[in-house]
């Protein structure tokens, strides 16, 4: 979290950069002032940016740089249009503008929101305002590439699906260029000492760059790596040209280094190591004789063909067997079989991954199809393409005899506080998805720690309370079937207004995990906002305020609760959970024993505790530490060898994070 701290101060100085280059102009006058300024300011950029781990240099780090980038160069302008700081650096600021304009374009593509269609549109604004000589040149190769990459990738390759939107928004773009388009060149010296050192600095950083993190770690030169360099390399080159500053604009240069970093370390792919890399399917399968031959056969007619599938069948009592024998008598797949007695949708996961062979893991579930041949290879595009754990899949809804239904596109993922702040306020539902395409090594870790054991969002990591690095796809990945009950095993996607005491349990301990370390001032009037803007798709713009602290469980819990029947509130479990909210006592304590023998549940076994607790077969440890939780006790004390026990059984309650264990 240090590390993660330090990048958002690195990309806040950054994205501060318009602000000193006028400020250093205004005050010092002449060229020598912004030297110093600049070179002095570039300095600590460049010992911040090689004081953090490169693995946080990503595409969220990249977006989040550019962003504020863009925000402060609007404010220069408006500081200009008021008279208040004139622009005296026009060429720095136009350098920067077409960093942040390109960059923008190309996250437009990776998260397609409200924020980013301001931002494009603030950038668009600045350039317009910025006169320089050859600069709409400039605009108009940049609008062309991005209209061109991005109907190759639609078009030619196949790795992208058709978004009619963003499409339309490049379109526009590249007409607006053509009408800015002014055919007129600088008055270019080639004795302009300051542009040859420069450019040749700038030749020297991003070849440097790769060569840092080859030496930091293993490279993969990627065609992502390759192009994405070359078209970086020639746009800064060309800016340099067209500013035709007489200052080394050392500042400026450091800049090019970090965003060369960046680059790097997004599309070099230091983690997959193999170009054919193998995808392992992991397909739970319950009663799903109706539906399995259609799911093998959408995997079977993917182009990508370097794939094997781990099917479970979790204890079926339907034809589902006898059909899978049928099915592959007749046809041959890369299928690897094994049966267990019926527990849950978890437990299968946890068992067929022991038989996982492949670098990705997928899961799919066996009453959903893959939405066409393209899928797999969209998807090792991506994870191959970007730094990145795994990749979100769109959804899409499906009628009677396949008929194509309603999109379930996923959200804008950031790796960010902000995504955790719009978790919480919506009262701890999964606001992304738990489909997704993931690195093996992720798999077995986070994601089996976090949603296969405790049932938490997938990309969620509750260790340091940070979301995963997930992309988005930006396709549509599966189908599933609309009937009157549906499991989807995604909680945003149940059609049963009904809250589940499951997805209550894990709603709750996602949100409790997020508020023990970030507080969040009115938590209640905030979460209605957030709902209000959320129904009219521009969450992207919500302003969240929150700050370092706890959240007292007072202000939350009764929010996710308080719509619940009260026939569903008389679960002893979740009353336990009110209970322990409302007389929430920092000093009160107790000395616990657990018995040996006692059954240690995890959020995922939420049903089973359940059913014992409706029986009353539970071990009776559990009835008294219940009564002990509803008291509001947070410290508790308990032998060294049950630690890690207590500490299991307190996330199963949801209040890990708000007790303190005293071992002895």
């Amino acid at each position: 979290m240090e590390n993660y701290h330090k990048s958002k101060i690195l990309a806040i100085l950054i994205g501060i950069l318009p602000l000193i280059f006028e400020f250093s102009s205004n005050i010092w006058k002449g060229d020598n002032g912004f030297f110093i300024v600049s070179a002095a300011y570039g300095l600590i950029l460049l010992l911040l940016a090689l004081s953090i781990p490169l693995e946080d240099l990503d595409q969220w780090f990249l977006e989040k740089t550019l962003s504020l980038l863009s925000v402060f160069l609007a404010l220069a302008v408006v500081l200009n249009n008021l008279d208040i700081f004139p622009l005296s650096e026009i060429g720095a600021l136009y350098q920067l503008t077409i960093i942040s304009y390109m960059g923008i374009l190309y996250f437009l593509d990776r998260h397609f929101n409200a924020k980013n269609l301001v931002l494009l549109l603030l950038n668009l604004n600045i350039l317009a305002q910025l006169s320089i000589k050859a600069g709409t040149l400039l605009i108009l190769i940049i609008s062309v590439l991005t209209f061109v990459f991005y109907l190759i990738r639609v078009v030619v390759t196949f790795s992208e699906q058709l978004r009619p939107f963003l499409l339309c928004v490049y379109l526009i773009v590249l007409l607006i260029s053509l009408v800015w388009y002014v055919p007129e060149l600088p008055d270019f010296v080639l004795k302009n000492l300051s542009w040859s050192i420069g450019s040749i600095i700038l030749l020297i950083e991003i070849i440097g760059s790769i060569f840092y993190l080859k030496v930091k770690g293993h490279l993969r030169p990627t065609s992502h790596l390759i192009v994405g360099i070359i078209i970086f390399l020639i746009i800064n080159e060309i800016s340099m040209l067209v500013a035709e500053s007489n200052v080394l604009n050392t500042s400026y240069l450091v800049l090019i280094f970090i965003l060369s970093l960046s680059i790097v370390n997004i599309f070099g792919n230091i983690s997959l190591g193999k170009k054919q890399v193998k995808i392992s399917v992991l397909i739970p399968a319950y009663n799903s004789a109706k539906t399995i031959v259609e799911a093998l056969e959408s995997i079977k007619n993917q182009t990508y063909q370097n794939w094997e599938i781990i099917l479970i069948n979790d204890g079926s009592q339907d034809e589902t067997e006898e059909i899978l024998r049928r099915y592959l008598g007749n046809t041959k797949l890369s299928l690897k079989y094994t049966k267990q007695t019926h527990h849950n949708y978890f437990k299968a996961i946890r068992h067929g991954l022991k038989y996982a062979s492949g670098e990705i893991i997928f899961v799919l579930d066996a009453d959903k199809i893959l939405f066409n041949q393209n899928v797999f290879y969209r998807a090792v595009s991506t994870i191959l393409g970007e730094k990145c754990d795994g990749m979100f899949v769109g959804i899409r809804a499906m009628y009677q005899r396949l008929k194509d239904g309603k999109f379930h596109l996923v959200r804008p993922y950031y790796r960010n506080e902000v995504s955790l702040i719009k978790t919480a306020l919506g009262l701890g539902k999964n606001i992304y998805t738990n489909y997704a395409f993931w690195r093996r090594e992720i798999f077995e870790t986070s994601v089996y720690e976090n949603y296969l054991i405790n049932g938490m969002p997938v990309w969620y990591n509750a260790e340091n309370n940070l979301g995963l690095r997930v992309v988005n796809g930006n396709f549509v990945g599966l189908k599933y079937r609309v009937s009157k009950k549906v499991n989807l095993g995604d909680n945003s996607l149940k059609q049963n207004n009904s809250k589940t005491l499951f997805e209550l349990s894990t709603n709750l301990r996602t949100l409790h995990h997020i508020v023990s370390r970030i507080n969040v001032p009115a938590y209640s009037t905030q979460a209605t906002l957030y709902n209000l803007i959320n129904r009219l798709h521009i969450a992207s713009l919500y302003p969240s305020i929150f700050k370092q602290g706890q959240t007292s469980l007072k202000e939350i819990t009764p929010l996710v609760v308080k719509n619940i029947k009260d026939s569903e509130l008389d679960n002893v479990y979740l009353k336990t959970i009110v209970d322990f909210s409302n007389n929430f006592d920092p000093q009160k304590t107790a000395k616990l024993v657990i018995p040996k023998g006692t059954k240690i549940y995890w959020g995922t076994e939420i049903d089973e505790f359940s059913n014992k607790l409706s029986k009353n077969t539970l071990d009776q440890f559990y009835y008294d530490f219940m009564k002990i939780i509803g008291q509001g006790t947070t410290i508790y004390e308990i032998k060294k060898d049950d630690q890690k026990k207590l500490e299991q059984i307190l996330d199963f309650f949801t209040i890990r994070d708000y007790v303190r264990i005293i071992s002895n």
